[in-house]
């Protein structure tokens, strides 16, 4: 199947879930339908009585409390996702067209590109399965795990981490009807989660597909270079080949530039969301392991897999990118400059100055995102979460 035609249907699957929650990503203009508002509603609910709730637990007990704002980090980051497909819609539309259409570019200029756009469409499919597996397992666990302790313990947990005032969870109608109501933030979370990191995953993947495109140019370059050296041994005196060098290494700059604009892009569209995504799962995973060192939660325990796992997943995706980043320098850093001419030398040098200076992904212009974020993030989690636990604090 061709690039073009494969990138097409993931976009076209990530657009299905997206008109799920009535959020047309494909759509010229924004329409708010039934759905939409159920969607924007879900946070709103959960804000309100879980904000209301863990107010009236943390009266009673500390522990009480920060049970009940164990989802706070999902609540953040379930927004900052909201907020950032209603309001940059526009331009995650454009980029999703802008995607595919380099992938109907591209895919006519022969094998190797082709196998280049593949290979990274693979990428984006292979964390398609990984996000959409880890999700679909935690979430079913959290609405089916009530269910299975109420019929065969007589257990009453609920969905979510608070109560609706006026309904008593210890009557079938109360409970009933909370777990309804748990039910929709739920599984609107769940699509929510899922629609948001796909959409910010395939734009990061890219870069690593442009920067393999990069790497190509860059040694159909080389090549004429390096034919142009061989042809001094076996030239007359006089005779001059061009080797039709001041295309290629025109071409080269104008991709390196749109693999530049294309990453800025990227950035000011998630850059917020990004931030948000991983800070709040931090603030997830510390509030977790201090419930849990303290006395075991089936509820916190799961949202704990849930945030190191979404962490991970976009923090091991950056520590990828700059991957990429290393591997544009150094394929610039390797051409045959020498044989180049004077003009064609000062553009060079003017891409490489660039390349040395490439803006990473960083959160909150504090730490970049990261594998080694990640790490230092758990390890501060831990030790954080411990200590409250530990001192009752």
């Amino acid at each position: 199947m061709k690039p073009s035609l494969r990138m097409h249907g993931l976009v076209q699957h990530i657009n299905a879930v997206a008109q799920q929650l009535g959020l047309d990503m494909l759509t010229v203009k924004k329409e708010y339908i039934f759905r939409t508002w159920v969607t924007i509603s879900a946070p709103l609910t959960y804000a309100v009585f879980g904000v209301y709730w863990g107010f009236i637990e943390a009266r009673r007990h500390w522990l009480e409390g920060i049970k009940s704002c164990i989802m706070l980090g999902g609540l953040v980051s379930g927004s900052a996702k909201l907020l950032t497909i209603l309001l940059r819609h526009t331009p995650i539309r454009d980029l999703l067209y802008f995607i595919i259409k380099i992938c109907e570019d591209y895919e006519q200029r022969g094998v190797d590109f082709m196998h280049a756009l593949n290979f990274g469409i693979d990428r984006v499919y292979k964390i398609q399965r990984i996000i959409f597996v880890g999700y679909s397992i935690t979430f079913l666990i959290m609405l089916l795990m009530p269910l299975v302790l109420l019929f065969y313990m007589g257990i009453r947990i609920t969905v979510m981490p608070y109560e609706i005032p006026g309904l008593s969870i210890d009557s079938n109608i109360g409970y009933g009807l909370t777990y309804l109501q748990h039910t929709v933030p739920e599984v609107v979370g769940g699509i929510g989660f899922y629609l948001g990191d796909m959409l910010v995953l395939l734009a990061l993947n890219q870069i690593q597909t442009f920067a393999d495109i990069f790497q190509l140019k860059a040694t159909a370059l080389n090549d004429a270079l390096e034919r142009k050296e061989q042809s001094r041994y076996v030239c007359n005196v006089g005779e001059y080949k061009d080797f039709n060098i001041q295309a290629l290494i025109m071409d080269l700059i104008n991709w390196h530039q749109l693999f530049v604009d294309y990453c800025e892009l990227v950035e000011r569209i998630y850059d917020n969301l990004i931030a948000a995504q991983v800070f709040a799962a931090s603030v997830s995973i510390v509030i977790c392991l201090c419930v849990n060192l303290n006395e075991f939660d089936l509820i916190s325990a799961i949202f704990f897999l849930v945030s190191a796992y979404s962490m991970s997943v976009y923090c091991i995706v950056g520590t990828q990118i700059e991957f990429a980043y290393d591997q544009v320098y150094q394929t610039v850093s390797c051409l045959s400059w020498h044989e180049l001419n004077c003009e064609q030398r000062k553009l060079y040098m003017m891409m490489l100055q660039r390349a040395q200076n490439m803006k990473i992904i960083v959160l909150l212009g504090i730490v970049p995102l990261s594998l080694g974020t990640a790490l230092q993030a758990s390890e501060l989690d831990f030790c954080f979460g411990n200590l409250l636990a530990k001192n009752n604090i």
